[in-house]
């Protein structure tokens, strides 16, 4: 899920399980229409984020909880997430924010090939280098959860 602040040049990256992505937008577009935007959502939630101590403080401990499960792509795992979409969201919008605090440490640590290989792909396909990761984050969390298939997912 892409979402933009109301500043465009704001970028924000929700990290969500693949399931819970859809039900989301099925959440947002049964509330507030089709026509309810990404970055109308990511604008909703921080404006209830900074407003509402209660909502913040539920939203940080369950984006704290489930980080160390989220970002560990050899456990297939995703975590228990509240039933609220909006509170999924919300916790995806701070993961989001915590991969690209996290990506130049990453990066640091990289292997210059493999870092040669994802300039060329950032390069070829046009994504950013956090949306790379998140597919690649889906993509090993889904090979763990299933070693047969681990194949089919170009390894």
């Amino acid at each position: 899920m892409k979402t933009s602040a109301p500043d465009s040049r704001l970028l924000v990256w929700a990290v969500l399980p693949p399931v819970l992505v859809e039900r989301i937008r099925r959440h947002y577009n049964l509330l507030y229409g089709n026509g309810f935007s990404a970055s109308q959502a990511f604008a909703q939630f921080l404006s209830e984020f900074t407003s509402n101590t209660e909502f913040r403080g539920r939203i940080e401990a369950k984006a704290r909880e489930l980080q160390p499960i989220i970002f560990d792509s050899a456990d297939p795992s995703w975590g228990l997430w509240p039933i609220d979409p909006e509170e999924c969201a919300g916790i995806g919008f701070l993961l989001g924010m915590s991969l690209e605090e996290s990506l130049n440490e990453c990066l640091a640590a990289m292997p210059e090939s493999k870092l040669a290989l994802l300039e060329q792909e950032v390069s070829d396909c046009g994504k950013s280098l956090e949306e790379i990761f998140i597919e690649k984050l889906i993509e090993s969390k889904s090979a763990a959860a299933d070693p047969a298939d681990r194949w089919k997912l170009g390894d």
